[in-house]
């Protein structure tokens, strides 16, 4: 659930698909229109949590080189505070911050490493996650409209037991939040 946290970190610095040769530092601004939620389910239901797209750090400055087909990134990491998730309900929030232990690892840390450039609309991202104490890498499928406003959108899908994380279970077991989220990203970034 950590991880829908990364995917506006991923959206925003692929803004960054025309850099040249070389390193350059830029300045992308995510615009508070974007939206980053975690769904997921459960034996009897889903549920969704949105991220409060307030609290993304909007502005970020960071370093880029590679040719347009394959970018690579220094310090484009986003810290992401996990209070900023609204499941809807007050009993679902407890919940999903007790999975995802906020209290012991109150941020998710995103770091975009790499950009690989398929066509003017599809990317790969390879991603390190961090939550809950544990790291792991990821490729993230992303679409990509271009403009001065561009727009990128995605879906990662994975495992929280690879963050060692335990769904929780209510009424004596009865019921079970399964295993695998989707993180699905739509962010707007201003170049």
């Amino acid at each position: 659930m950590k991880t829908l946290k990364l995917i506006p970190f991923l959206i925003f610095f692929t803004a960054l698909c025309f850099a040249q040769n070389g390193t350059n530092s830029r300045t992308v601004k995510i615009l508070p229109e974007s939206k980053l939620t975690i769904t997921g389910d459960t034996n009897i239901s889903k549920f969704l949590c949105a991220f409060d797209s307030e609290m993304i750090p909007s502005t970020r400055k960071i370093e880029v080189s590679g040719k347009q087909e394959e970018l690579h990134f220094k310090n484009a990491i986003l810290i992401l505070d996990n209070t900023g998730f609204d499941c809807g309900s007050k009993g679902i929030n407890k919940d999903f911050h007790a999975l995802i232990k906020t209290e012991e690892y109150p941020e998710i840390s995103l770091e975009l490493k790499k950009l690989c450039i398929n066509t003017p609309t599809d990317a790969i991202a390879d991603l390190i996650i961090t939550m809950a104490g544990k790291t792991k890498t990821y490729k993230l499928p992303v679409k990509i409209v271009d403009g001065k406003i561009s727009r990128y959108r995605g879906n990662l899908s994975l495992n929280i037991n690879d963050f060692n994380l335990k769904p929780p279970k209510k009424l004596f077991g009865l019921i079970v939040v399964k295993e695998v989220i989707d993180i699905n990203f739509n962010l707007n970034v201003e170049k």
